[in-house]
C-alpha cells in the first residue's frame, strides 16, 4: 500500500480522535481551519486543509457512526420509545425491500397537552443536511403563553403526495379530529392533496408570509407600498377595513387583487376565515421550530431523532415550571395584551343601550359592545377572543372582571395542564431491554442518491424580503431618520 495514503490516514485518525471534544454539540461550529489553527498553536504541527477537512470527517465518524447503521437502529429506538412513554405514536415505513421511506414521532406530552390548545395545526418541512437526502417536517400549535408546542417531528425520504398522506394519517392516529380544526402551511400542493383525503372536513389556511412572497416574485410593481398594505388586509378585523384596503392594492396594481381572489380570501384573510384562528396568520411556529433544529439537520437520523426528543424533553420541563411561576390569570403575553388594551378603554366613555349592548365613545367614532355574545363592532373582541379596549370599557363600567370573556385557550390552568405530563429522560442504551424479534428487524438506508460531490447547501435560498431586511439601511447623520442621508435631510438640525 502506498506510504503517503498510510500516513495521511494516520493524521486523520490521530487529530480526529483529539478534536472529538469539539464536535459534540451539533450547535459547536468548528471548522477544518479551527482544526488548523488549533494544532499548530497546541502541538506545533502544520497540517493542509486536506488533512484538517479528513480529520473532521474522521472525529464525526467516531462520534457518530456509520450513517447506514443509523438507519438499522431505529427499530430498537422507537420500541424503547413506546416502552417508555406509554400512548406515544412512533411510526417506521419502509419499501417491500426494507429501505427506509417514513418515521413519525409523536409522544404522548404533546398528544395530552394537544387537548388543552387551540386546534391549529401549523406544519413545515426542511431539507436534511446529512449524506442522505430527506426532509425533517414538524407539527405545532400554540400554547397559553404564545409560545411552540411541537405536536409531532417527521422525516421523509422525500416529498410528495404520498409521504404527505401517510404523514396526516398517523397524524390522525395520534391526534384525531377536533372540532373547529385546522391546517396552516405554506401552499403546497401536496399538502393540499392530503388534507383534503385525511382530513376532509377540516380547512386548511395559507401562511400569508409565503403568499407575499409569491406576490413579491410575481408582481413586479409597487412593492415598496404593497408590502404594508397587504398585511394590513390580511389582519383587518372588520370588511370595511378590509374592502378599503383591498381597493388601495388595487390602485397600485389590479393584477395583485386578482390574484389574491383567486387563492380564495378566506385562505389569508382574517376576517374572511370561516374558523378563527385568532394571532396564528403564518406558518411561522414551525419554520421557528425548524431554526432551533437546524444544526441537528447533519445528523444521523438516530441521533436526529434523539435530539428532537431531546429538546420536546427540556422545552416541557422548562415551559412547566413558568407555567407555575406565573401568577396572572392570562399567560404571560396575553396578559400584556389585555393590559395594553385596559390603557386605550381609561379614555373611552360607556352609554348603556341594553343590558348587555353598550355604545363606547371615543374623540372620533363610536363602537358597539354586546357582551352576551362577545363581540364589538370594531371586530377585535370576536377576532382575538380576548376583550378590546371597547369590550373593557364596558366591563368596568358594569363593574365587571374580564375573566369570563377570554378564550380558555389563554389561561394559566390551560397552560399547565398542557405541559402536566413531563417527558422524562430515556434510559442509557445499555440498559435497553429489547426483544431479539425487534434487535433483528433491518432497516437500510434510503434508495434516492446521496449527497453531490463538494460542500452541501447549508441554507436555503432567501427570498428577496428576507435578503432585503438584512442589508444596511441608511440613516440620516443630522436628524438621526432613516431612509436618506444628511446631504437630503429636510428637518431641523438635531439639538446636541
Amino acid at each position: 500500500m502506498d506510504e503517503t495514503f498510510i500516513q495521511r490516514k494516520h493524521t486523520a485518525a490521530v487529530v480526529g480522535s483529539m478534536v472529538i471534544p469539539k464536535h459534540c454539540d451539533p450547535k459547536t461550529v468548528y471548522t477544518p481551519k479551527d482544526i488548523q489553527t488549533d494544532m499548530l498553536s497546541e502541538h506545533g504541527v502544520n497540517l493542509s486543509y486536506m488533512q484538517d477537512w479528513r480529520a473532521k470527517e474522521k472525529a464525526l465518524q467516531f462520534l457518530r457512526g456509520n450513517l447506514a447503521d443509523s438507519y438499522s437502529n431505529l427499530p430498537k429506538y422507537f420500541y424503547i420509545l413506546e416502552e417508555t412513554y406509554p400512548g406515544s405514536v412512533v411510526k417506521l415505513k419502509k419499501t417491500a425491500d426494507e429501505c427506509f421511506l417514513y418515521a413519525f414521532v409523536a409522544l404522548c406530552t404533546s398528544i395530552s397537552g394537544w387537548q388543552h390548545c387551540r386546534p391549529v395545526v401549523v406544519v413545515d418541512g426542511t431539507f436534511l443536511k446529512s449524506a442522505y437526502r430527506g426532509i425533517i417536517l414538524t407539527a405545532s400549535t400554540m400554547d397559553a403563553a404564545r409560545t411552540i408546542l411541537p405536536l409531532a417531528y417527521v422525516v421523509f425520504d422525500s416529498e410528495n403526495d404520498a409521504s404527505w398522506k401517510w404523514f396526516f394519517e398517523q397524524f390522525k392516529q395520534a391526534y384525531g379530529e377536533r372540532p373547529s380544526m385546522c391546517v396552516v402551511s405554506d401552499r403546497n400542493e401536496s399538502i393540499l392533496n392530503a388534507t383534503s383525503i385525511v382530513y376532509p372536513g377540516i380547512l386548511h389556511y395559507s401562511c400569508m408570509w409565503h403568499i407575499w412572497t409569491n406576490i413579491r416574485s410575481k408582481f413586479k410593481k409597487g412593492h415598496l407600498q404593497l408590502h404594508e398594505l397587504y398585511f394590513a388586509t390580511a389582519r383587518s378585523y372588520t370588511l370595511d377595513e378590509f374592502n378599503e384596503r383591498m381597493s388601495k392594492i388595487e390602485e397600485v396594481d389590479p393584477r395583485v387583487k386578482s390574484y389574491l381572489y383567486d387563492i380564495g380570501y378566506h385562505r389569508w384573510s382574517r376576517v374572511h376565515a370561516t374558523l378563527n384562528r385568532t394571532w396564528t396568520m403564518t406558518s411561522n411556529i414551525a419554520e421557528s421550530l425548524n431554526a432551533v433544529t437546524k444544526d441537528a439537520r447533519e445528523l444521523p437520523i438516530f441521533d436526529l431523532l434523539e435530539y428532537m426528543r431531546t429538546l420536546l424533553e427540556r422545552w416541557t420541563n422548562e415551559k412547566l415550571l413558568k407555567a407555575k411561576g406565573t401568577f396572572t390569570f392570562l399567560g404571560a403575553k396575553f396578559n400584556k395584551e389585555l393590559d395594553d388594551n385596559r390603557t386605550l378603554s381609561e379614555k373611552l366613555r360607556v352609554r348603556d343601550s341594553t343590558d348587555h349592548i353598550h355604545i363606547v365613545l371615543d374623540s372620533v367614532k363610536r363602537n358597539i359592545v354586546c357582551l352576551e355574545n362577545k363581540k364589538c363592532s370594531c371586530g377585535q373582541f370576536q377576532l382575538e377572543e380576548l376583550p378590546c379596549a371597547h369590550a373593557l370599557a364596558a366591563l368596568r363600567h358594569r363593574n365587571e372582571t374580564y375573566e369570563n370573556y377570554c378564550s380558555p385557550y389563554y389561561t394559566r390552568e390551560s397552560l399547565l395542564r398542557t405541559y402536566e405530563m413531563s417527558v422524562n429522560p430515556l434510559p442509557d442504551e445499555s440498559k435497553w431491554n429489547v426483544p431479539q424479534h425487534i434487535l433483528d428487524e433491518v432497516v437500510k438506508p434510503p434508495t434516492g442518491d446521496k449527497r453531490q460531490p463538494g460542500r452541501p447547501q447549508k441554507e436555503r435560498y432567501k427570498t428577496y424580503d428576507e435578503i432585503k431586511s438584512k442589508k444596511y439601511k441608511v440613516s440620516c447623520g443630522n436628524c438621526g431618520g432613516e431612509g436618506y442621508n444628511k446631504r437630503s435631510c429636510k428637518n431641523a438640525l438635531k439639538k446636541k
